[in-house]
């Protein structure tokens, strides 16, 4: 029956505003109203998609797991691990890559979601928004709901998106319930009766309905009409009395042990209930037109509508032995089982208390649920729901069960779920016997035991579980070898051993060039690039990084969280190198989504390059809240650097008591302090502050921690204690070959002299950063300390910074373009030093047969007698040697005259 509504809204090949919204108790028709509509709209030839929630659909990972299926978007089945590493990705990430998949639908798409009151996640409203707002507008939707949906309904309203529909809405007129009742009938009653149908109904599509098929099948219809009160008590009698009792008891008996059934077909209808009547049973119910709702397009799936089935599954537990019940839902579990019908099959086997059943189903189709459709919350429900009976299932089922908790950040419980796993391989292994599976599952759960370490940023035992896994590796798959390789060296690159980095990243590196997978080419480039990214050689980072991202977007799109994890250590080389603007867009790439992706040290570089191009205004790239808000989600160690970070820029920003305050929230002081740890903390400390300090324990954590502490020391005038702390952390950088920390601490030590008026210590420093610094393109910390460095210029000679090589003349002219410069003399050879720099004043022979004798080693009084010479006249003309040169010692003389060819003369 068509309604004045339903001819409203298909006047046009869309619907006339983006989002319907059919909102109603039951028993309003709303899913007929939108069946409807879905063939109106197909048969116009618009693409349509038809999602239908049930009453398990309750999370929003299931919600886009339907909608995928609907769209056709899903990936093909991945390697284990690599679902673990995927895993970790974020839900927006998959809300993303849908949202293009539905930007690519043919003109005109409408898409409906039937029953989505059935999904009770919060985080559902984000879908719904992000499908309403965010999508092409040649997209429409159809929600129905028996609840008010979770939407941004304010804006929808205002941008005039939205057409509610609601119970009045979808009530019958008056002249509808005349059609729905048919002429005979309303001629049969009369029109008083047909009035008081009418007033007693209220328009209730479903209480209509019921009556029409009540009274078209009683002899006396005006004596049952009598008996009709419309309430919803009244329902349920009619139903049994009226309905039920119209039917045979062959079609009785067959509706009652199909309701357990969420949905059916034919062939389960008759497998589940051994009637070889039931494809004449359906035709009947059919024809009848009882309550069933086709859910495909072929009318071979259908439901039955849900307030006819609550009553009948009452009806059922009430008349049925619980045998007989159980018989069925076994029955209907094998047929699913056997159709690939997986969710059905382990539900009707749970229902029917067949433990046996559930087990073997789930050791079967365990990687199904969690690799492939990542059903995570279901699965686990699952396993905790046998296990709480005092049953096991099997070792591959128990081992996703492990995967599932490890997917779903659950690494506590994970841990303590791995080790059963393994002790109970060792209790069972006699009985199993087959060696090779032993091997194979003591391997993966190995295995897991390294990720959930190198997750949950247990580092050293992760990197020692890692190196024994691979030294007994065996054939194990190439996926995993990459996996573990990497995890390896994620802990070795964060104690700053770069050489085993480097070493056990060539394991990875020849492992994922087997494996085939883009996800796994993503992350062993990116964990590469790592090493010298710590070790501070952002030039020779950058093309490898940059040339990662361009592969991972093209490969997997800017969603993946990968992509985001490459563009955080990208816009970490950007803003060190100073490309500010470049850094500014990879953060706004890899930082889309506030919640976790990578590990600690990949968001750190991330969080790192954020707070550098951090100004404190509204305008910034991103806020302080995101950013702690992205900490938050990751291990206590990486909120602690983030406030190392923080505290550092505000120095810069010259908001010293916020930058005291945050060093308060971690025990930082630059004064009453006590050593802990390499650091410095006030005494005492909270316990939240105390476990934030074990990330001390990491060398890139206590480098921030030292760093911070610099930097208030020298903020506080406490240069003294500046100074050592400086020459401590020197030490253990050059150890470590940690260019860039050696170039921040040379200009740390610039600042402390020219703190206490030493402007020619203060220009060494400055000329020992510019060495270490221009070849590696180390820019930005010059930057964060362009005041102090535009003052030490302007106060010093030009002719007093001697350097070596023409890139580092260079460089320091492009760290002076920048400053607010007053040395009009320096200002004026800028232009000159950015140049080839060519030789100010040609040598003359004595100078040049200097230069030789310089280049033997001889010293200034071996040069006099060389020459007969004083040593006076040797210095003298020495002088004026590097005043030709445009240098100021020895090895700058030298390094200049190779430059310049000079030595071959």
């Amino acid at each position: 029956m068509r309604t004045r509504l339903l001819d409203e809204l298909t006047r046009s090949n869309q619907p006339p505003v983006k989002l319907v919204s059919v909102i109603a108790p039951t028993g309003y028709g709303k899913t007929v109203f939108s069946t409807a509509l879905f063939n109106a709209f197909r048969a116009r030839g618009g693409h349509t998609c038809w999602v239908a929630l049930e009453d398990r659909d309750t999370t929003v990972e299931r919600v886009i797991g339907l909608l995928e299926a609907s769209l056709g978007a899903r990936d093909r089945a991945e390697h284990p691990t690599q679902a673990l590493i995927r895993g970790d990705e974020l839900l927006e990430s998959r809300i993303a890559v849908l949202l293009d998949r539905v930007a690519r639908l043919p003109d005109p798409a409408l898409i409906f979601i039937d029953n989505l009151g059935y999904c009770t996640d919060d985080t559902i409203g984000y879908l719904l928004d992000r499908l309403i707002f965010r999508t092409p507008s040649t997209v429409r939707f159809i929600f129905s709901s028996t609840d008010r949906l979770p939407i941004n309904l304010t804006r929808a309203k205002l941008e005039g998106r939205v057409r509610e529909i609601g119970l009045t809405d979808l009530s019958l007129r008056p002249t509808e319930i005349r059609e729905l009742l048919g002429p005979e009938l309303c001629l049969q009653l009369g029109e008083a009766a047909v009035e008081g149908i009418v007033r007693q109904t209220e328009g209730w599509p479903a209480a209509v309905r019921l009556v029409q098929i009540i009274l078209s099948g009683a002899d006396r219809p005006m004596d049952v009409l009598a008996r009709f009160s419309g309430a919803d008590e009244d329902l349920s009698n009619l139903l049994n009395r009226q309905v039920l009792a119209g039917f045979s008891p062959e079609i009785r008996q067959f509706l009652l042990q199909i309701a357990p059934l969420r949905s059916f077909c034919v062939d389960l209808c008759r497998a589940a209930t051994g009637d070889g009547e039931a494809v004449r049973h359906v035709d009947f119910l059919l024809r009848r037109n009882v309550f069933m709702i086709p859910l495909d397009r072929n009318r071979s799936w259908y439901r039955l509508h849900g307030l006819f089935r609550e009553f009948l599954v009452e009806e059922s537990q009430r008349t049925l032995a619980a045998e007989q019940r159980n018989r069925v839902l076994v029955a209907a579990a094998a047929w699913c089982e056997r159709n690939g019908q997986w969710q059905d099959a382990v539900d009707y086997a749970l229902a029917a208390g067949d433990a046996d059943a559930v087990i073997a189903i789930l050791e079967r189709v365990a990687a199904l649920f969690v690799r492939d459709r990542g059903d995570l919350r279901q699965y686990i429900e699952w396993i905790d729901r046998i296990r709480a009976d005092g049953l096991n299932v099997g070792w591959e089922a128990d081992f996703w069960y492990v995967w599932a908790l490890v997917m779903h950040r659950r690494y506590d419980t994970a841990r303590r779920e791995n080790e059963r796993l393994l002790a109970r391989v060792e209790r069972e292994r006699e009985a199993v016997g087959d060696a090779l599976q032993i091997a194979d599952i003591q391997r993966r759960t190995a295995m897991i035991a390294v990720c959930i370490d190198v997750l949950s940023d247990q580092l050293p035992s992760g990197l020692e579980r890692a190196m024994q896994w691979l030294g007994d590796r065996g054939t194990a798959h190439p996926f995993d070898v990459a996996t573990v390789a990497s995890a390896a060296s994620i802990a070795l690159n964060s104690h700053h051993r770069f050489v085993e980095a480097r070493q056990v990243m060539r394991t990875a590196q020849a492992a994922i060039a087997q494996a085939e997978s883009a996800y796994g080419i993503g992350w062993v480039s990116v964990l590469s690039v790592m090493v010298p990214l710590f070790e501070g050689d952002y030039a020779g980072t950058w093309n490898d990084i940059s040339a990662a991202l361009s592969r991972a977007r093209a490969s997997l799109g800017d969603n993946a969280g990968i992509t985001g994890t490459i563009a955080l250590v990208a816009a970490k080389c950007a803003v060190e190198m100073g490309l500010d603007d470049e850094a500014r867009s990879l953060l706004l790439l890899g930082l889309r989504w506030p919640q976790p992706h990578g590990i600690v040290d990949t968001a750190a570089v991330g969080l790192d390059a954020a707070v550098k191009l951090w100004s404190g205004r509204p305008d910034d790239v991103v806020s302080v809240g995101q950013l702690r808000e992205i900490a938050s989600a990751y291990p206590p160690r990486l909120a602690l650097m983030l406030s190392c970070l923080l505290i550092q820029r505000l120095v810069r920003l010259g908001r010293l008591e916020d930058a005291l305050a945050e060093a308060a929230q971690i025990g930082l002081s630059a004064g009453q302090t006590a050593a802990v740890g390499g650091g410095q903390i006030v005494a005492p400390i909270s316990e939240s502050t105390r476990l934030a300090l074990q990330g001390l324990e990491s060398p890139h954590a206590r480098d921030l921690y030292a760093a911070a502490e610099i930097d208030l020391l020298i903020a506080a005038g406490q240069l003294r204690q500046a100074n050592l702390q400086i020459a401590d952390e020197t030490r253990i950088a050059r150890q470590e070959g940690r260019i860039a920390r050696l170039v921040e601490l040379a200009l740390a030590e610039m600042a402390t002299a020219n703190c206490s008026h030493n402007p020619q210590p203060a220009a060494r420093h400055f000329v020992r950063a510019i060495g270490l610094a221009a070849r590696r393109r180390i820019i930005r910390p010059f930057r964060d300390r362009a005041e102090t460095i535009a003052g030490l210029v302007n106060e010093t000679k030009a002719s007093a910074w001697g350097f070596a090589l023409d890139e580092e003349r260079k460089f320091f002219a492009e760290i002076c373009a920048g400053l607010p410069l007053t040395n009009s003399f320096l200002v004026e050879h800028l232009d000159q030093l950015q140049g080839e720099s060519p030789l100010l004043e040609t040598p003359t022979a004595r100078e040049l047969q200097l230069l030789s004798l310089i280049e033997a080693g001889l010293s200034n009084p071996q040069l006099a007698d060389r020459l007969s010479l004083s040593v006076s006249t040797v210095k003298w003309h020495l002088y004026n040697l590097y005043t030709k040169l445009g240098v100021s010692s020895r090895s700058a003389a030298l390094a200049r005259a190779r430059a310049l060819n000079l030595l071959s003369r």
